[in-house]
């Protein structure tokens, strides 16, 4: 898929003059985002977020869709207030959204404060992940994709999972595991796939972790960016949080997340081993996707991650 390269500043002051009707703002980019070149607005005392979608021939009509339904089901996720599948300015999609009120879940200053955010969030999480997908993996995005229905890019999540995964597990025995990790891992998910394969696709946030979780004085006020959004088992993100929990800092806070997500759809012990085993694969295919690249902390925690979920599968499978 061909990129854009983030547009001139001068083109993206005037198209936010456009959409706002007025030059009395400040304009700041914001490097966190990935998937999207993102711009932080005041405007007022209202504070707005501008996001470019830099792939060519794609729009966020679907992600519009996805926050308008989210909203509708009391789901705390930015308010969309403009939307283009093309702005001719820039050349490329772009949507502007209201702010989530407070910071970071990680700027929490007691252990109790971040649990009891992470509970709140679970519960919400729970019914994100309840909202049907038609097929797996990334949602297509198209201009032609926008309605009522969300359609993943495969028709199998067994493609979806094993897609990668021999790649990944060659490219790992090399540097990374012994001969008999990957030999247990393989022995995990055969093991485990019809665990993994039982549900039809549900929507996904995609990348959730605690760094997608916002709070003000303690008190959990929403989700952002759903710029990874995919059709899959509604038990991946918990998995994909479980894999990364911790990483960031001192507090861990899964399993708080876990049982906010309990209350609101219960999880089996059937659920929680493939909760496992979403970590173990999460783990496996980010791990897969950096190991060529300069070695850090993030090395560091899937590898350590990555043993505490292989030991926990090994009592359980």
């Amino acid at each position: 898929m061909i990129k854009n390269d983030a547009p001139n500043i001068e083109l993206v002051l005037q198209l936010v003059r456009d959409c706002l009707n007025s030059k009395s703002f400040k304009l700041e980019r914001v490097f966190s985002g990935v998937s999207t070149y993102v711009y932080r607005i005041q405007f007022g005392e209202d504070i707005l977020y501008l996001r470019i979608l830099p792939e060519q021939g794609l729009s966020f009509g679907v992600e519009v869709y996805v926050h308008s339904l989210l909203r509708q089901k009391e789901v705390q996720v930015p308010e969309v207030i403009h939307f283009e599948h093309f702005n001719e300015t820039i050349g490329m999609s772009m949507m502007l959204v209201k702010e989530i009120c407070g910071s970071n879940v990680k700027d929490c200053s007691s252990v109790d404060e971040y649990e009891g955010v992470l509970f709140e969030a679970g519960k919400q999480l729970a019914i994100i992940n309840q909202v049907k997908v038609d097929g797996f993996g990334w949602i297509k995005r198209g201009e032609e994709e926008y309605g009522t229905t969300l359609r993943g890019e495969k028709n199998s999540l067994y493609d979806y999972i094993y897609e990668f995964l021999d790649e990944d597990l060659a490219l790992l025995s090399k540097q990374v595991f012994s001969k008999s990790d990957i030999s247990q891992i393989t022995s995990f998910f055969s093991s485990g796939i019809e665990l993994m394969l039982r549900h039809k696709a549900s929507l996904i946030h995609g990348d959730f972790d605690d760094s997608h979780i916002f709070q003000q004085a303690g008190k959990y006020t929403g989700i952002i960016d759903f710029g990874e959004i995919q059709g899959n088992s509604p038990l991946y993100d918990l998995g994909h949080f479980k894999i990364h929990d911790g990483q960031y800092q001192r507090y861990y806070g899964y399993n708080s997340l876990a049982r906010g997500y309990d209350e609101a759809r219960h999880l089996s012990s059937n659920d929680r081993l493939e909760i496992d085993l979403w970590a173990l694969w999460i783990g496996i295919r980010r791990l897969g996707a950096v190991c060529k690249r300069t070695w850090g902390s993030y090395h560091e925690h899937l590898i350590k991650a990555i043993k505490i979920e292989m030991d926990l599968l090994s009592k359980k499978l």
